[in-house]
């Protein structure tokens, strides 16, 4: 999370990666938000014994945005949301017992995902699961909650004195 007095959101990326020396992404909360209501419509791909698709979206960072339709791969499958975003459900093993993933076989994870658009589209590219995505909106939301009431109260205190 990230409150910018630019509003330049590349020129705010392209700092925060040359500070954090990798590539980052910056997006506005409503896209973020519209973005994620529109993988949560998408239809998952038909369930396979032993296997859970987990919805995620992958975001452009740098180089060639996405213009094409992915095709799947042993690890995902994609579906369009724009030039910058793409959603991905991605593929992960079971265990036997419980159905908890086997961690051994995530197969790069996330990162994964991440690198195998990079390698059909070019650029680079991170990728995130919704559960964490929305974890991350709600984090937003109630840290500008909070500066909203914060600043309320500093008004308020500012017009008492007068």
């Amino acid at each position: 999370m990230l409150q910018a007095f630019n509003n330049n959101r590349m020129s705010v990326a392209d700092e925060l990666s040359l500070a954090l020396g990798t590539p980052c992404v910056v997006l506005g909360l409503d896209d973020l938000t519209r973005y994620v209501a529109t993988a949560r419509k998408a239809t998952s791909p038909p369930i396979e014994p032993g296997f859970a698709w987990t919805a995620g979206i992958a975001f452009w960072a740098n180089g060639k945005p996405c213009t094409i339709t992915l095709k799947p791969t042993p690890h995902a499958t994609f579906f369009p949301i724009d030039k910058h975003t793409v959603g991905v459900f991605k593929r992960d093993q079971l265990t036997d017992r419980k159905e908890i993933l086997y961690r051994e076989a995530h197969v790069g994870g996330w990162t994964g995902i991440s690198a195998d658009i990079g390698k059909v589209v070019g650029g680079t590219w991170t990728a995130r699961a919704l559960d964490k995505i929305e974890g991350t909106i709600a984090k937003a939301r109630g840290y500008a909650q909070k500066q909203d009431a914060q600043q309320i109260n500093s008004a308020r205190i500012i017009d008492q004195r007068q």
